[in-house]
């Protein structure tokens, strides 16, 4: 019901800038019934457990009051969805220390929900890192936010509003795309794009992020959060480094995941609130997962012992008698690693 609700409400980005209100708040009272009737959540997921889908519903009607400038009807909404049990401290914790990731003045391009309304209420209602300009891939398809982000969120873009308006998909051939530093024509960001759609075209959404790389790329930090699929980051993914919770875009070949690594933390937490969101659980996991991704590197490289130093860290920071393993395939993984590195 909360999501026929939810779906009457606004059918997907497109409509978010014109959310009800009242509609919101029927919505969420169908998925705040959800977690009384059941706090640690083991039941079916539409794309989102109840408490992410609170958190969805009241960020997306924060951000609709958002784009019409009333501040305080937005920070009114996220404080309520709040109160009504979204908003949960471990995702909160997870996108600050995702927003950490980034360096000072960055673009951060997301994707999804559960990373970018969180990061929304923290920019909004705590202020916390209004430096970096988060950019939702799936929303710069629609026709306000992408306007929304350059008169509001400090995005530089060619396109002026009237042509925001009109942008559309175009039909396009894998081409070779350059884009050089003004300040030094030795520097190029040079890759093929190929067709993100059908084979064929690429969207609305795909011209405007390629215009935010062409008007920001050399003077700005550009990351995508982990695991980003090439339909969304443009085919660059070549020049990917990985640092930790987020691909940084970069020539260079340097990173210091390490020294990112070893800040992210769970300390914090209650282990209720770890537990009781499918969501927020497979969130969390991504810390896991970063430490995973660079102990397979080491390995294959043959530093067996930095791998298992890190290894027994990560055991160590995200035990599973507090966090537990989301599948019995993810421990069984986490065996095997051990299992190599101790034969070695």
């Amino acid at each position: 019901m909360g999501y026929a609700i939810d779906r009457l409400n606004a059918k997907d980005g497109k409509g978010m800038s014109l959310l009800k209100k009242e509609m919101s708040i029927q919505a969420s009272e169908q998925f705040e019934e959800v977690n009384r009737l059941e706090p640690i959540y083991k039941g079916e997921e539409i794309i989102l457990d109840p408490y992410a889908k609170i958190t969805s519903i009241w960020g997306s009607l924060a951000e609709a009051y958002l784009n019409k400038k009333q501040t305080d009807s937005a920070l009114w909404a996220f404080k309520e969805g709040k109160k009504r049990g979204g908003f949960i401290e471990p995702v909160l914790s997870y996108n600050r220390q995702l927003l950490n990731n980034c360096s000072e003045n960055a673009i951060l391009i997301t994707y999804g929900d559960i990373v970018t309304i969180p990061i929304w209420y923290l920019q909004t209602v705590e202020k916390y890192r209004l430096d970096v300009t988060v950019v939702d891939a799936n929303l710069i398809n629609t026709i306000w936010y992408p306007k929304y982000l350059k008169s509001e969120r400090n995005l530089n873009l060619s396109y002026d509003k009237a042509a925001l308006d009109t942008i559309e998909y175009v039909q396009w051939k894998t081409l070779e795309i350059n884009i050089s530093n003004e300040k030094n024509k030795n520097e190029k960001l040079t890759w093929l794009l190929k067709p993100t759609y059908l084979d064929n075209y690429i969207l609305k959404g795909d011209r405007i992020l390629l215009d935010i790389f062409k008007q920001n790329f050399f003077s700005r930090d550009i990351y995508f959060n982990s695991n980003s699929d090439t339909s969304y980051n443009l085919y660059l993914d070549k020049y990917f480094i990985d640092e930790g919770l987020l691909d940084k875009v970069s020539l260079l070949s340097n990173s210091n995941k390490l020294e990112n690594l070893r800040k992210f933390n769970i300390d914090n937490l209650n282990p209720h609130d770890i537990i009781k969101s499918i969501t927020g659980r497979q969130l969390l996991e991504g810390y896991r997962w970063a430490y995973l991704s660079m102990i397979a590197n080491l390995i294959e490289s043959n530093n067996y012992r930095t791998a298992k130093e890190l290894l027994n860290e990560m055991t160590l920071k995200f035990s599973p008698e507090i966090f537990p393993y989301f599948s019995e395939q993810e421990k069984q993984y986490v065996k095997q690693i051990g299992d190599v590195i101790d034969q070695n």
